[in-house]
């Protein structure tokens, strides 16, 4: 007689998830397999160690259909980077040609290629693709077509508790699996690509990448992604026009030039998390210069704009009848032994006068030294052929690209912009929303 067997990877939505099944054992109760085998990794294992959560669900399921469905837990307690896609790839052909070896004519083999990771999704879609295997490969649809929320990790997992509430063990459950056929599987692995771009923070080819399935993806989720094209670029109108539509909000910081220092300095984060450190070294002169008049003004009381003035080309600066006289000239010519040229405006310029009329002893030092780090590497960046690593920013100026940020960080607060450690966190929350969005998409059309 014909069996059905299934292979699932478990992930953090199994077994039972928000009152519903989870794919594993969704595909259980639609298919009514024979047997199954279960692919846990380390951080499965653990769970499975403490409560046998998923070989315990798929016994009570078994009772309620009242068939018998045999287990079989595949253990990998070494896999602890379960985002490496090409351990999966082989590690899955080995096992499905193993099983396939067993299996009879007429037997059918099932792959459930909604639970876990998106290096293991990714793997079994490709496999699918190829056809490379004889199987069925089943993707299975949040409720709702929403995506799963996560926080239910954070308490004591109750796996008796969750079976007994679980909505789909009612006789009118929603089937919510889908036979994913070869252009939906393309698009699965699209979106794949999609979430990992956006999560390293690459919008124009995540972008670019949702183009290509229009059918799977929607206006609204495509707007979403390119609010954070527009966001990167720093343009704040646009920003605010596409997230006035989504009537949703994405920007902790809302007034004006507290606004536009604050994402600028995320944008400049992003070139050290992308480790692109030449266009990070090249940002530091307009920050820094940002930074030191917000500075001076917040904290000294000094408004440098009433010392300047704005030529015809737009540029400001310095006035040499409204600095004739007063203290601030003096420190200034001080400051270059009497040879104080009112043309720049400038970090150079102004540290002197933070020092000079400031009494937090912390902040002078602090401003010194990113004045001190924005003039040692600037030119050297900008004009010398060099690699910019972020050994080679250590080397010239005693400081990590991130240690570098983290002075940043300190005089944004000096500056008198409030934001907190989660506003830090800006660009991954906005990540976390495309992605929750663009996986939502999963359920494809067949």
């Amino acid at each position: 007689m014909a069996k059905r067997i299934l292979f699932s990877p478990i992930g953090t939505t199994d077994p039972i998830k928000n009152y519903k099944d989870g794919s594993m054992l969704h595909i259980c109760r639609k298919y009514k397999p024979d047997k199954v085998y279960l692919y846990l990794s380390a951080e499965m294992m653990e769970h499975h160690k403490e409560d046998n959560r998923y070989v315990y669900c798929i016994e009570k399921l078994s009772e309620m259909i009242g068939k018998e469905i045999e287990v079989e837990c595949i253990f990998r307690p070494e896999l602890k980077n379960v985002q490496v896609y090409d351990v999966f790839y082989e590690d899955f052909r080995g096992i499905i040609r193993d099983i396939e070896k067993e299996m009879s004519d007429g037997d059918e083999l099932i792959v459930n290629i909604a639970s876990g990771t998106p290096a293991m999704k990714s793997a079994l879609l490709v496999m699918a693709i190829l056809s490379e295997y004889r199987f069925k490969p089943v993707q299975v649809s949040t409720p709702l077509g929403k995506s799963n929320l996560h926080g239910e990790n954070s308490v004591e997992y109750d796996v008796e508790t969750y079976w007994e509430m679980d909505e789909d063990n009612q006789e009118n459950y929603e089937d919510r699996c889908i036979e994913a056929k070869s252009g939906n599987l393309i698009a699965l692995l699209k979106i794949d690509s999609i979430c990992k771009f956006v999560n390293s923070y690459d919008y124009m080819a995540a972008l670019a990448i949702a183009g290509e399935i229009d059918d799977f993806i929607s206006n609204d989720d495509k707007m979403l992604i390119n609010i954070a094209v527009e966001r990167l670029k720093l343009n704040s109108k646009v920003v605010d026009k596409l997230l006035a539509q989504q009537k949703i909000d994405l920007i902790p910081i809302k007034s004006g030039n507290q606004r536009s220092l604050f994402e600028y300095a995320l944008a400049l984060e992003i070139k050290i998390k992308k480790g692109e450190y030449a266009d990070f070294i090249r940002g530091l002169t307009p920050l820094t210069a940002d930074l030191s008049e917000l500075i001076l003004k917040s904290q000294c009381n000094i408004d440098i704009n009433d010392y300047c003035k704005v030529n015809r080309y737009g540029i400001r600066k310095f006035d040499t009848r409204k600095l004739n006289g007063t203290d601030i000239y003096e420190t200034l010519q001080n400051e270059f032994d009497g040879n104080f040229k009112p043309n720049d405006v400038g970090t150079r310029q102004m540290v002197p006068l933070i020092n000079k009329y400031s009494d937090d002893n912390v902040l002078k030092q602090k401003i010194m030294e990113i004045m001190d780090i924005e003039q040692a590497i600037r030119n050297l960046a900008a004009h010398e052929i060099v690699s910019v690593t972020e050994e080679w920013v250590k080397e010239k100026t005693g400081f990590s690209p991130k240690q570098i940020f983290e002075l940043i960080k300190f005089l944004i607060v000096k500056a008198g912009v409030k934001v907190s450690k989660e506003d830090w966190e800006s660009y991954d929350k906005m990540n976390e929303i495309i992605v929750s969005k663009v996986r939502g998409y999963e359920t494809l059309p067949g």
